[in-house]
């Protein structure tokens, strides 16, 4: 087998294990300890993704494949600058939100209703932000270097950029199943917009930067929804 396949394959077996084993063992565990059960579930993703991330960065490197051809060279001119101020636009948006929830009194039945599925593994103490802000940072560097980035330049050139791009696309809306039916939706709307970027901008930044930051802006709004009185924190610690 060739190295790029076995990579491939690694990658393939390390969603499978996502859905059918990680998944179904932090349910287990967030019936007894919630908290524990979000920490250890941050910590495996984060490793299963570096670890994935590591194998195509060194099949790469084996190759010797340029920077510019696998996605990680960096952009210039108004492919730099235009998702510099999409990002402001963004962070802009996503901090007035976040100050908006801020002000709301009381609990939020309503808003942790929407969260669905997501809420249970959003950080629920601000003890737990910098933990998710790794994850958020992992999340976005490694999901676009394999989704992006691996599985569009391993498939061009059997089917071409954009049905490559599609055939990736479905795989990162699948490997977001535990959020349900609607997460799986809303992951292909941004995996749809990553691509785009990617497409536009030949290169793998800008969509890693706004990938991480959607994320992480996303576990403090998160937060702020969740966000509970320390005494009940405490109780469901101990």
């Amino acid at each position: 087998m060739q190295a790029q396949w076995f990579v491939l394959a690694a990658i393939v077996v390390a969603m499978l294990a996502d859905n059918f084993v990680l998944w179904p063992s932090f349910e287990r565990r967030a019936a007894v300890d919630p908290t524990r059960a979000r920490h250890a579930l941050w910590l495996k993703w984060s490793t299963m993704l570096w670890v994935c991330s590591a194998l195509v960065l060194w099949l790469w490197t084996a190759q010797g494949q340029p920077l510019a051809a696998v996605g990680l060279a960096m952009p210039a001119g108004w492919r730099l600058w235009a998702p510099l101020a999409v990002v402001g636009v963004f962070i802009v948006l996503q901090a007035q939100a976040a100050l908006k929830i801020s002000r709301m009194p009381g609990d939020k039945p309503r808003l942790r209703s929407q969260l669905g599925n997501t809420g249970r593994i959003m950080p629920h103490a601000v003890a737990e932000l910098p933990a998710f802000v790794g994850l958020s940072a992992t999340a976005g560097f490694c999901e676009e270097l394999l989704f992006r980035g691996f599985l569009i330049w391993i498939l061009q050139p059997l089917m071409g950029w954009w049905p490559a791009a599609l055939v990736a696309l479905a795989a990162f809306a699948s490997v977001h199943a535990y959020q349900g039916r609607a997460g799986v939706l809303r992951s292909a709307v941004f995996g749809a917009v990553f691509t785009l970027v990617v497409f536009l901008c030949q290169s793998l930044w800008p969509g890693i930067v706004l990938h991480a930051l959607l994320d992480g802006m996303g576990g403090l709004i998160a937060w702020l929804i969740l966000r509970e009185p320390e005494g009940a924190l405490e109780a469901e610690a101990s």
